[in-house]
């Protein structure tokens, strides 16, 4: 039997060419979205840096570990790095102590950071001139300055004067890690006291650190977890991983039905020579085998073909993403073991699609009586099977009741992009299962003006494709799905970004002017204390931040989560001008001991919240306001004191034409003295901007971002439906020669003949469009009444 399949391939090669392209492109998309997935998935795949000549590196856990009320240990990540505690100090008696802090040189970057003498040794870092800092006023720098100069330094809002002593460099062949500032080491203490990580003395005490709770002991290549930004990278890796889950599930499901669909047409074709093998007496079971046989060949071809294909296009779009900053710079795909299993899991579904998709095509043909199958070659049977039409029933009615759930208890997740694209899967995947049933009343509506007077082109096609409406379904079904898809999830992204950004504008509808700072650092504190003086300006400055929390009420039905999980929050000083629309209690009452909490928690005021701020400090909070929820708001809104390490982001202001010409007067003026030998900051720290405008720059920014996750969510997947629909159609199109040789034998000119099978596709395609629009419409449609 297999060598009967594999002759039965020699002789049919063109035929299977289609199926055979869109197999290894679908198997590429797969394994291209599955290897840059499992490389955001995995432990960090580069070598330490920071702390390279550090044996062990021991730091407080970075994740909130606890029992979840099933009993299943689980771990949640805090937006910062804790400090060591006091009690685990006293527990490394000589060990080197590291102190991370931001510490800023005129002229030099934003992200420059500060470190005790003794942490140069961790790289390490080399002296290339100059001496190491012995006196409070010392400082070496990586670079910058020069020996000899005096310059200001910026620590936590405060400047102080400082001799540069020597410049130091990171180890030759490794690249900048840190742009570092090193202070001697009692001068780094008081500057930041808290202790960020610290090196042990000896083997032995790091062991015993590795059982002490609320403490991880980082060796070999995990050392890296420690190196500057590694928690933000790790931040940035789980978001790109959700995002690209959404993205994979949507260009595998795109992948898989054109795939799926290439093949089932290629069997379609076949109707007559497996025809003619019933009525020579093979058997139901043999057909089968027969042509399930050939298309597990063609699936291991096509499959490592597109296997291949995704180790290229793996690293290619981690690059791309990196360059994109929607992953951290090194982000890439390394060429290891570790890509044996995504493409394994990307050969396996092209192998099991191939041969599900051959398998079900020709179980209609080799299922006939003998004496009927000639007749079943010629003509197939009007409609689609039924378990077809029962799956796309049940797909479009799980959509649409999970639409309306969504709408009616749960509007919020209308706004989680992972929630649309299940809903747009199931809705457009039903209509693209009822295609064969769709199609032939829509071809009828769209060429009944054709039919009354415009030639027999239009009942030409009438009557093709109410005759055989599945393979004309399968032409037209990639670009069903790919349109539909891209306008459902294109609106529902287009009215998420615009919930968000209305709530964006309440909250500063209050405010005449914002003022932001010229950096990522934030706003000095002495800065907000100097504008919050001007007199008749009312302020309100705002920090963006995070907790941790279970959220007691995920729905009206009081399901709670069975974790702590992230929630936006923001903490503020006043609530003097902050547009948000307080239903119980008071904003004026929030301070370090209270919180203010959205409607969807169902709390009341007077009672308490416990939860974990962003450095990992539990707090239990008493509910002293409620105010209305807005989409891509803060749920929390805290006291000024509990955003963590966080500088103020904004200030709000409210200010006359006299005021704010002071409170600008007040950013211009830097306010501060530098000696005429010393080195100082000449830019002010902050911007003052109509609140409109920052509104606007926001939205814009948001939707930059945004644009450029849609170019993967929807590009890849696009391109490939484009590619299906041409493939498919060149298939069917091919196979319709002898067709076309009928229509010239009657008198029908070459002209004429194109013409009507251009005319037929078109019609095809705009029936397709029409079902695609609907699918999304209703998509649409929930989304909009849920928002």
């Amino acid at each position: 039997m297999l060598s009967v399949a594999a002759a039965g391939l020699r002789t049919r090669w063109a035929s299977f060419a289609g199926p055979l392209a869109a197999l290894a492109l679908g198997v590429a998309v797969i394994a291209t979205m599955a290897l840059v997935l499992g490389a955001a998935s995995d432990d960090p795949h580069r070598l330490p840096r920071r702390f390279a000549a550090a044996p062990v590196v021991v730091q407080a856990d970075p994740n909130l570990r606890l029992r979840d009320r099933y009993g299943t240990p689980t771990a949640v990540p805090f937006a910062e790095q804790p400090a060591l505690s006091a009690a685990v100090l006293a527990r490394f008696p000589g060990a080197a102590l590291d102190r991370t802090f931001p510490a800023r040189l005129p002229g030099g970057p934003a992200d420059q950071v500060g470190h005790g003498w003794s942490s140069a040794a961790f790289a390490p870092y080399t002296l290339t001139s100059g001496r190491a800092p012995t006196r409070p006023d010392e400082i070496v720098t990586s670079g910058g300055a020069r020996p000899g100069q005096r310059v200001t330094v910026r620590v936590a809002g405060r400047d102080g004067l400082y001799t540069v002593v020597g410049t130091a460099r990171p180890p030759s062949g490794t690249a900048q890690v840190e742009h570092a500032v090193f202070f001697t080491d009692a001068e780094a203490a008081r500057l930041s006291p808290s202790v960020d990580a610290l090196v042990p003395t000896d083997q032995a005490s790091a062991r015993r650190a590795a059982d002490s709770p609320g403490v991880r002991v980082l060796t070999g290549r995990d050392r890296a977890l420690a190196d500057p930004g590694a928690l933000r990278d790790r931040a940035d890796l789980t978001s790109l991983t959700s995002f690209l889950g959404i993205a994979a599930l949507l260009s595998a499901s795109v992948s898989l039905y054109v795939t799926a669909g290439a093949f089932g047409l290629a069997v379609a074709r076949r109707r007559r020579e497996l025809a003619l093998l019933r009525t020579l007496g093979a058997t139901p079971v043999q057909v089968v085998r027969a042509v399930g046989i050939e298309a597990v060949l063609v699936g291991l071809a096509g499959s490592t073909a597109g296997c291949a294909l995704g180790l290229f296009g793996g690293p290619l779009l981690a690059r791309w993403l990196a360059r994109h900053a929607m992953a951290p710079a090194w982000f890439t795909v390394p060429r290891t073991a570790a890509c044996i299993a995504p493409l394994t899991l990307a050969f396996a579904a092209g192998v099991l699609v191939a041969v599900l998709a051959v398998v079900a095509a020709s179980v209609r043909a080799a299922t006939v009586r003998p004496a009927e199958a000639l007749r079943e070659a010629e003509v197939e049977r009007r409609g689609s099977g039924l378990p077809r039409r029962l799956l796309g029933l049940a797909a479009l009615g799980c959509g649409s009741v999970l639409l309306l759930a969504v709408a009616a208890l749960m509007p919020g997740t209308a706004l989680d992009a992972k929630t649309d694209v299940e809903l747009a899967l199931l809705i457009v995947g039903g209509a693209a299962l009822l295609a064969p049933t769709l199609l032939p009343p829509l071809v009828r509506m769209l060429t009944w003006p054709l039919t009354r007077g415009a030639g027999p082109g239009g009942l030409l096609t009438r009557e093709r494709v109410t005759t055989g409406s599945r393979q004309a379904a399968s032409t037209v079904v990639p670009l069903m799905i790919t349109l539909g898809l891209a306008l459902a999830v294109l609106g529902a992204t287009g009215t998420a970004q615009t919930v968000e950004n209305r709530g964006l504008h309440r909250q500063s509808a209050p405010a005449d002017l914002v003022v932001l700072p010229t950096d990522a650092s934030g706003l000095p504190p002495a800065l907000v204390a100097r504008v919050h003086a001007v007199p008749g300006v009312a302020a309100t400055t705002v920090t963006d931040t995070s907790v941790l929390t279970r959220e007691p009420a995920l729905t009206p039905f009081h399901l709670e989560a069975p974790a702590p999980v992230p929630f936006p929050a923001i903490a503020i000083d006043s609530s003097a001008v902050l547009g948000v629309h307080v239903r119980q209690g008071s904003l004026g009452g929030v301070n370090d001991a209270t919180v203010a909490l959205d409607r969807s928690w169902h709390e009341h005021v007077g009672q308490t919240i416990h939860l974990w701020l962003a450095d990992g400090t539990p707090a239990t909070l008493r509910v002293t306001a409620v105010f209305d929820a807005e989409p891509g708001g803060p749920r929390l809104i805290l006291g000024p004191h509990r955003a963590g390490r966080a500088q103020p982001d904004r200030i709000y202001l409210r200010a006359g034409p006299m005021a704010a010409a002071a409170v600008r007067a007040v950013v211009r003026s830097p306010h501060r003295v530098t000696p005429p030998d010393a080195r100082g900051f000449t830019t002010p720290d902050a911007t003052v901007v109509a609140a409109s405008r920052w509104a606007a720059t926001v939205t814009d920014r948001q939707a930059d971002q945004t644009r450029v996750g849609l170019l993967v969510m929807i590009g890849i997947a696009a391109v490939y439906g484009l590619i299906g629909t041409v493939a498919t159609a060149a298939t069917a199109i091919s196979g319709r020669r002898r067709e076309v040789a009928l229509l010239r034998r009657i008198g029908t000119t070459r002209l004429q003949a194109v013409g009507f099978v251009c005319q037929e596709y078109a019609l095809l395609t705009a029936a397709a469009a029409v079902t695609a629009v609907g699918a999304a419409a209703i998509v649409l449609l929930g989304l909009h009444l849920a928002v």
